[in-house]
């Protein structure tokens, strides 16, 4: 018998993509008796909920696998509004809980392919769908997230064509993309789920780390195809919740000696970033992460996810610096300025730090 998978749909402000999400839903080749599609409106203004009572519940059982609506009409950011459905599917003991990105759906084999890999060995903790754009199909959104040494989380390969990259099946990754991610359930019971001190932005990261730490794996499933319609957002939100979060990462999973060693960096790093942030445009957001370190739930927030971290750690810094990197690739954000001079500079010093770490 196949593992049984909770299909988690987070859809706020997702309508106009809903048939189209809801019809590859059904073209899974994965048994449908095996899988529940559960969707989460969130308190959307656009009437999704009315529609998938209207059109997508009448189908459960039909040619949808099980449907079920949770909707209180609240939003409470992207980890607690997953963190609904997810606790849903773990009281009912599925065996896995994949999250679907609102503006992308699934190729027919996606499923099958990921539990493939998942079922490979217990050590793996997460599956990543290997994203494409869903417009230009031959485009890679995202092979997989990499994590930069001051805390952000970027998309490996994007932009790149499906010809130009070289993966392999199962290989491993630093974290799973929350686009398309399979968890498999008894890691997320041990490690617990996502961040909700995080609105949004960076919760597939942290939980990423924290499947490392506790000894599970992030893969990549190569074959398991999914289509995503990514737009880069400027929204001032993002670049303030990514400046936070980023920084609260890497002072929550990281030993002293850790921290220490690589300050000068870190400093440099945070003192550089606000001449771009006032040429990017987002200085207000960059002020606005500042202020939050002079509010008590901020460190509330660092010091609850660092002895979090602490517990659940069974490897040491220097195994998982291997999945960390010194440079930001293949993102929009991308100048001649960062390409030149600040990620060959950071690079090498990132890399010169991390051949002294022994512990």
């Amino acid at each position: 018998m196949q593992p049984k998978i909770a299909i988690v749909y987070l859809c706020w402000g997702m309508k106009v993509y809903l048939e189209d999400i809801v019809d590859a839903i059904a073209k899974l080749d994965y048994p449908k008796d095996r899988l529940t599609f559960i969707l989460v409106p969130a308190g959307s203004p656009d009437g999704i909920a009315d529609a998938i009572r209207s059109d997508v519940v009448p189908r459960s059982g039909q040619d949808l696998p099980e449907v079920v609506l949770l909707d209180d009409g609240q939003n409470r950011g992207f980890a607690a509004n997953n963190n609904l459905a997810i606790r849903y599917a773990l009281e009912r003991d599925f065996d896995y809980v994949f999250l679907h990105n609102g503006d992308l759906k699934l190729a027919p084999d996606s499923m099958t392919e990921a539990v493939r890999i998942a079922e490979s060995s217990p050590e793996v903790g997460s599956v990543q769908c290997l994203v494409r754009y869903w417009h230009e199909q031959e485009k890679v959104n995202v092979t997989g997230g990499v994590i930069h040494i001051a805390g952000y989380g970027f998309a490996r390969d994007n932009g790149k064509l499906m010809s130009e990259i070289k993966v392999i099946d199962g290989e491993d990754i630093a974290y799973a993309s929350g686009a398309a991610v399979l968890y498999r359930a008894t890691a997320l019971k041990k490690v617990g789920l996502l961040e909700e001190g995080f609105f949004m932005y960076h919760e597939d990261l942290e939980l990423g780390m924290r499947l490392r730490f506790a000894g599970y794996r992030n893969v990549l499933a190569a074959k398991s195809f999914a289509y995503h319609d990514y737009k880069f957002s400027r929204n001032p939100k993002k670049f303030a919740w990514m400046e936070l979060y980023r920084n609260i990462v890497t002072y929550a999973y990281y030993k002293p000696a850790t921290l220490i060693l690589f300050s000068p960096l870190l400093l440099a790093i945070e003192l550089g970033s606000w001449p771009l942030a006032l040429k990017g445009g987002w200085i207000k957001a960059k002020v606005w992460a500042f202020g939050q370190w002079f509010l008590p739930r901020t460190w509330q927030l660092l010091w609850r996810m660092r002895a979090r971290a602490q517990t659940l750690r069974s490897i040491p810094d220097r195994e998982f610096l291997r999945f960390v990197v010194g440079k930001i690739e293949h993102q929009e954000t991308a100048s001649p300025l960062m390409d030149q001079l600040i990620n060959p500079v950071v690079d090498e010093a990132f890399k010169a730090g991390r051949k002294v770490i022994f512990w």
